[in-house]
């Protein structure tokens, strides 16, 4: 195990009597902070009480409407008479957190990323143009304050639209057209408070997730899945899920990619803390797309923790408090590992497999159901987060695992029943 030493600024929040506070509920944050030893405090939505308290949070909770939103957050610890200044650090591993946790962070003048770094990691098109100025290849990419600002000619496409600080692939669309640029126009008219939108250019290529580490200005982890299909592709009704690159068989594109991710992160003055970046791989280049500062969804942390022996959660905790980071010299194991979202077909749930169920089913080693009889399935085209449950297959090969994560993606939705 190689020890990575905390960098030079800042401070353990140890020192400090108000532990770290923390914003918005997502499992395994709260209790790896404690496990390091800190007095924690959560802002949370009325929605995630239940749910922290059934997880064992027995720290102060902070109730709030919104707890992504700075006034939402300041004033929920003013009726509790808790001073920001009192916290020796504040993060989040949401993404919608995160801008709201970096400024909170510098008003109590605690460890925290920085607000500017927070902006870059949310921004999509403050983003790539940082990125692009660093000469990492990127997208071409601008801004339109409403979709009927979209090219009329139809040389400008394809173009891919998204909210400029979104998530999970909401609104996020393909156009290949101008007569859809016009149709999208007609579903989401500024009037109604859609937009701005960021628009970027449409890239050919496998689309790849990175995920690791950062200490002081240092990659000192990575792990690179390839999407089982392209993210876009869900609105066609594609899976989301990922195969792990067994690093022995692909050294040259982790080579190239400990290139592209330095850089970026560079450029994002991202240097302490975890990554979620991703990419398009063409013959010869990785081409960036966008990079978040958190942990990976699905069941990609459970995923490499399987398979290195790293805990990415750990790691964010570690480098918010400034502690040392623990990498793993080596894979624990030959296996090659995937995961990937279950759906249910939308509508209220009548029945879905079990987890002992799931975990018969061939090459599966971890399985989770996250819904019930009586829940309401969303469509499964609207966002990349939408999911009846998750597994984890594990095979000799990628093909193996591929074909596992495949076939047990397909029995789920099958097996549920919806009304």
């Amino acid at each position: 195990m190689n020890t990575v030493s905390q960098p030079a600024t800042g401070n353990p929040s140890s020192g400090q009597s108000g532990g770290t506070l923390v914003l918005g509920w997502r499992s395994a944050t709260t209790e790896v902070l404690e496990s390091l030893g800190e007095r924690v405090t959560c802002v949370v939505s009325p929605g995630d009480v239940k749910t922290a308290r059934r997880r064992g949070f027995g720290g102060e909770l902070i109730v709030v409407p919104d707890p992504t939103n700075v006034e939402h957050v300041l004033s929920g610890l003013a009726r509790k008479g808790i001073a920001p200044e009192s916290f020796g650090a504040v993060g989040t591993n949401l993404e919608l957190a995160v801008v709201a946790a970096s400024v909170v962070g510098e008003l109590s003048a605690a460890r925290a990323l920085g607000v500017r770094t927070a902006i870059l990691l949310r921004d999509k098109v403050a983003q790539k143009a940082a990125v692009r100025k660093a000469g990492v290849p990127v997208a071409e990419c601008f801004t339109v304050d409403a979709l009927t600002e979209l090219p009329s000619t139809g040389s400008a496409y394809p173009l891919v639209v998204k909210p400029l600080a979104g998530a999970g692939t909401v609104n996020t669309f393909a156009l290949s057209s101008a007569a859809e640029a016009a149709e999208l126009q007609r579903l989401l008219p500024g009037e109604q408070g859609y937009g701005p939108w960021a628009v970027e250019e449409f890239i050919d290529g496998v689309e790849v997730q990175i995920d690791g580490v950062v200490r002081d200005g240092e990659v000192v982890f990575l792990a690179i899945s390839r999407y089982l299909q392209n993210l876009i592709t869900i609105k066609q009704g594609g899976l989301v899920g990922c195969v792990l690159l067994e690093p022995s068989n692909h050294r040259e594109t982790y080579t190239m990619a400990n290139d592209v991710v330095a850089r970026a992160l560079a450029a994002l003055e991202h240097a302490d803390g975890v990554f979620h970046l991703e990419g398009f791989l063409q013959e010869d280049r990785l081409i960036f797309s966008e990079c978040a500062g958190r942990t990976s969804g699905g069941m990609v942390r459970e995923m490499l923790q399987k398979k290195f022996g790293i805990d990415l959660v750990a790691e964010w905790g570690r480098s918010l408090l400034g502690i040392s980071a623990q990498i793993p010299d080596d894979s624990l194991t030959d296996l090659c590992y995937g995961d990937v979202h279950l759906v249910a077909p939308p509508g209220e749930i009548c029945s879905v497999p079990t987890v002992d169920q799931i975990l018969e089913r061939e090459g599966v080693v971890e399985a989770t159901v996250e819904t019930r009889p009586g829940n309401v399935a969303a469509d499964p085209s609207t966002s990349s987060n939408v999911k009846a449950g998750r597994v984890i297959a594990a095979g000799a090969s990628e093909s193996e695992v591929e074909e596992n994560l495949k076939a047990v993606a397909q029995w789920f939705l099958s097996s549920a029943t919806t009304n």
